[in-house]
């Protein structure tokens, strides 16, 4: 059985570890060379809290910020919508 938690808050994004397995809606196309997305899951490579920024996946450079998602009048995050997955 999976829990599930969708990422609203700061503290909720501050709160994710290396290891945190999330579900990634994007607004725009996202590359996984050769194949491209809009919705996939990832174990979280790193979360820089300084930056704001989740690091998804390093080889082809996937990651989000953070505080540009919960900035709704800076409207330049790709993020769409981030739900956490936790296995119980």
């Amino acid at each position: 059985m999976i829990q599930t938690k969708e990422l609203k808050t700061i503290s909720d994004f501050e709160s994710l570890k290396k290891g945190d397995v999330i579900a990634c809606e994007f607004h725009r196309d996202m590359e996984d060379y050769p194949k491209k997305f809009r919705f996939k899951v990832f174990e979280i490579v790193e979360n820089k809290s300084r930056t704001k920024e989740i690091i998804l996946q390093k080889k082809n450079n996937l990651y989000f910020n953070y505080g540009m998602f919960l900035d709704p009048s800076d409207g330049a995050s790709n993020l769409k919508n981030a739900v956490l997955l936790n296995a119980i």
